[in-house]
């Protein structure tokens, strides 16, 4: 076999060889004219046969693509020039071309030693499209992904609980806005800082071996108090969950911080509310029992220091005996001021006058070694409280200063006008707004907040042997019948404040003080009947004594059925005075309510030795209540309202 023979038969070799592979392949020599190409060549460019004799000029491809439309709008032959000149280069490239029906090719050309070059086709549109759609589904997962990190951002700087992630080196990565916020700053300001650079000293000392806990792996969950960096603090629940990775490694964790603090104190109002409750009932059953006791005493006692002329024996022994009376007396009173029981008189009245009042009857009462300061400046606020209690709530408060000093100490008083925002308002439990506020700061030894957290209960004392434990309680109980709050602050061996709020009143409601002052006088019961209802006999003695030596004629009945009975069968009546509390079905409100409706010009007042809180209905004009044991002149300042004509 000849030479040209073999290398004829090579040729139709790898010609051969040409058509078993999946590109399409192409060869031209040093003139830009085709050597060789395979069928799959011609599919993968949609070329004619025609084409693919070998010898076709390069220049023949490339014008029947331009003549189709493949390398777009212009002149056939300057498209056709260009790419043949670039050709001439030989040099190797490779590029990606979108044919008009959307198909994608990928070319690459490598030129020969010997001059032309060999071109590799592939038909890449499958691949492409796969890879449009895996780009498409990352796109549209990433933007899912984003959406839902929008939302949880969102939702988890809407909760109130406070949500961060740390690393294994305690740096913040992750802070939401309901932790930074009682911080006063920004979620973005406390990112990539450290835990020992946020968190208060004790808050970290106290919360570092529970992260230790979490980074070991552990899930924790514990109570703690959350100290910030201006002196508040914050009872909180956490909730520690450690972050691990897929290869089973703790690379962090999450906290959770619920604030209790509200929910703390709601749980101590209810155990102070059920405590008062409690003591309501005691206090109730005591009160109307003493005070009944004590109004046969002092109503038998009174006479008999005004009939007694010996002044030794008088001061000697009566005396005493009614200012022993007279204390047991304010103690029921103190008992059901505690439980919202005794009748309070808000006045209009400036809140500095109370206080320079009691300044004056403390700085004859302490000791002298305790300086005693009074506010700086005048002060025009006006509130409307009852000017006894305010004046007893602030004395109650200087004698508890006085007792945490030990030695040369000072108490002082200051007061201005103050805005209670929502958070601070809800915290004190009333509504926000203007207050007046009062504050009692002594140097005295302090208190621990333990301490502090109980020192309004009523009974509680620090002092066994001094005191009641009703005093500061009596305080509390004062400012929430006043609409307003008490708080504490103290420190141990650095001295206490207590800072009373109580609400101002509007400049247009201010009615400068001007209370109709009454008339003082003497009632003239002289020739009146008047009707008496008491079931206790020894008190309708005392009672009947008052009246008759007002002039009175008496008509006594120990029950409202007995009392209903005598008015409708006797009509020269005056006046009625009953209990509340009697023998039988009927109250003495309900003998005020019938004696309303069938003899609405007969003035009723009705008597209690409970506290007038337990008292329904009117309290002025002919439905007064007078709270036993009460002296001649309250009795007497009852009879001339009732019987003074009035609309």
């Amino acid at each position: 076999m000849s030479s040209a023979e073999e290398s004829q038969q090579s040729l139709a070799i790898v010609r051969s060889a040409l058509e078993h592979i999946e590109e399409g392949i192409s060869v031209v020599d040093a003139n830009l004219r085709l050597v060789a190409l395979n069928e799959r060549c011609l599919e993968i460019l949609d070329f004619p046969v025609e084409l693919s004799i070998p010898g076709t000029d390069f220049a023949d491809f490339m014008r029947y693509n331009a003549e189709r439309g493949e390398y777009g709008e212009g002149d056939i032959e300057e498209l056709v020039a260009e790419r043949v000149t670039q050709a001439k280069k030989f040099e190797p490239h490779s590029f990606e071309r979108v044919r008009p029906d959307g198909t994608v090719i990928r070319v690459t050309g490598t030129p020969l030693p010997e001059g032309g070059f060999v071109s590799v086709f592939k038909d890449v549109t499958t691949e492409r499209q796969r890879e449009a759609e895996l780009e498409r589904r990352v796109q549209s997962r990433t933007t899912e992904l984003r959406q839902n990190e929008t939302r949880f951002s969102l939702i988890a700087n809407e909760v109130t609980a406070g949500i961060v992630l740390l690393d294994t080196n305690l740096v913040f990565k992750y802070v939401n806005r309901g932790f930074s916020q009682p911080y006063g700053v920004t979620p973005e300001s406390i990112l990539d800082k450290q835990a020992q650079e946020v968190l208060s000293p004790k808050t970290f000392k106290e919360s570092l071996p529970r992260f230790n806990k979490a980074l070991a792996g552990e899930s924790v969950q514990y109570e703690t108090e959350e100290y910030l960096f201006d002196d508040r603090r914050l009872i909180v629940r956490c909730y520690l969950r450690p972050e691990i990775s897929d290869d089973g490694q703790v690379t962090g964790f999450y906290l959770l911080i619920v604030d209790m603090t509200r929910q703390r104190e709601s749980d101590l109002a209810l155990i102070r509310a059920q405590k008062m409750e409690a003591l309501g009932t005691m206090s109730a059953g005591i009160a109307h029992d003493f005070n009944n006791l004590l109004t046969i005493i002092l109503g038998n006692l009174n006479p008999l220091e005004e009939a007694m002329s010996d002044d030794r024996l008088r001061q000697e022994y009566l005396e005493p005996a009614i200012a022993a009376a007279s204390r047991g007396n304010d103690l029921t009173t103190r008992l059901l001021s505690l439980t919202k029981q005794t009748k309070s008189v808000p006045q209009p009245i400036k809140g500095s006058d109370a206080i320079s009042s009691t300044l004056k009857i403390l700085s004859a009462s302490l000791p002298s070694d305790i300086q005693l300061k009074g506010p700086d400046g005048p002060q025009t606020h006006w509130i409307r409280v009852d000017r006894g209690q305010l004046e007893m709530a602030l004395i109650n408060l200087a004698v508890n200063a006085s007792e945490a000093i030990s030695g040369p100490g000072q108490i002082a008083f200051s007061c201005g006008e103050t805005v209670l925002e929502q958070t601070r308002a809800q915290s004190l439990k009333v509504n926000p707004g203007r207050y007046f506020q009062i504050k009692v700061s002594d140097t005295g030894h302090g208190m621990s907040e333990d301490v502090a957290q109980r020192i309004f209960d009523p009974f509680y004392s620090r002092k066994p042997d001094k005191g009641s434990g009703l005093g500061l309680a009596m305080v509390y109980a004062f400012a929430e019948m006043s609409g307003g709050a008490i708080s504490v602050t103290s420190k141990v061996d650095k001295g206490t404040t207590f800072t009373l709020y109580l609400p101002l009143m509007d400049p247009q409601d201010e009615e400068a003080g001007q209370s109709d002052v009454e008339e003082e006088g003497k009632a003239d019961l002289e020739g009146m009947h008047v009707l008496l209802v008491e079931d206790n006999s020894l008190v309708r003695d005392v009672m009947r004594r008052q009246l008759q030596a007002l002039g009175a004629q008496i008509s006594e009945v120990g029950s409202a059925e007995e009392a209903v009975e005598l008015i409708n069968s006797e009509a020269s009546f005056a006046l009625v005075l009953s209990d509340i509390s009697l023998t039988g079905k009927m109250t003495g409100i309900d003998l005020r309510g019938v004696i309303n409706k069938q003899r609405a010009d007969l003035p009723v007042i009705l008597m209690t030795a409970h506290g007038a809180g337990d008292v329904v209905g009117p309290d002025t004009g002919t439905g007064q209540v007078l709270q036993k044991p009460f002296k001649n002149n309250q009795l007497e300042k009852a009879l001339l309202r009732a019987l003074s004509p009035g609309p």
